[in-house]
């Protein structure tokens, strides 16, 4: 069906001269009807591209590539049950390819989101480490368990899991785009937390109590942004 729609710049478009074809028009109509379309002059050079095409003698003739707009200005003068069945194929054929288009842009800013929080999950770990060390000196036995311990403590903060669930193998890669944004910020909130705690001598107890909040108070902000978003 995506032989109707082609990608100009990223952008789904329609030749004149297969719209021509497809609905049983003379091409010269087509471009006739183009020109004197009842638009205004900024719509028509937004929607409507003048472009060559070459035909079957090899010979050059001009034609237009249309926008979803432009094609829908166009064509809704055409009547008829041939005209009706090929406006259906060719929103069908945008609709597809403006999803397609939808779908990898999701996929590239998922993965430059899941590039970042790989950033923040180092960093945030080697402050941890650091941590552990403080931790350990100041007689704490059991300090490893904050790797776990604050890491959980970041996902329940910003309700990416509830409070007694397991988090599981592979969880960040489970994370749209956007929950990794908000949880690599988190990252780096509770690592400057227990550097600030550390270079002030804290206890390690008062510091991890410190990373919480500071957590915590970031995750208020994250929810305030989600319910704006929502009644937007």
């Amino acid at each position: 069906m995506n032989d109707l729609v082609v990608l100009q710049n990223d952008i789904p478009m329609v030749s004149s001269q297969l719209v021509a074809e497809k609905f049983g028009k003379v091409h010269r109509d087509l471009m006739r009807a183009i020109t004197n379309l009842e638009c205004s002059e900024e719509f028509k050079v937004r929607n409507f591209a003048q472009c060559s095409f070459t035909n079957k003698m090899n010979r050059s003739f001009g034609g237009y590539m249309m926008t979803k707009d432009g094609f829908a200005f166009l064509c809704m003068g055409f009547t008829g049950k041939k005209a009706a069945e090929w406006k259906e194929k060719y929103i069908a054929a945008f609709n597809a390819m403006e999803k397609e288009l939808s779908r990898k842009v999701e996929a590239v800013e998922w993965k430059q989101a899941r590039l970042q929080s790989k950033g923040a999950r180092k960093s945030v770990t080697d402050q941890i480490a650091e941590f552990i060390k403080y931790a350990t000196s100041q007689g704490s036995k059991s300090a490893n368990m904050y790797y776990s311990n604050i890491t959980k403590m970041e996902y329940k903060a910003l309700e990416l899991i509830s409070k007694n669930e397991k988090v599981a193998k592979g969880f960040r890669d489970t994370l749209d785009a956007m929950d990794l944004a908000f949880l690599t910020t988190a990252e780096y909130v509770a690592r400057k937390a227990l550097q600030d705690g550390m270079n002030q001598g804290l206890h390690y107890k008062e510091i991890y109590i410190y990373a919480k909040q500071a957590v915590s108070n970031y995750a208020d902000t994250v929810t305030i942004l989600k319910l704006t978003n929502k009644e937007d």
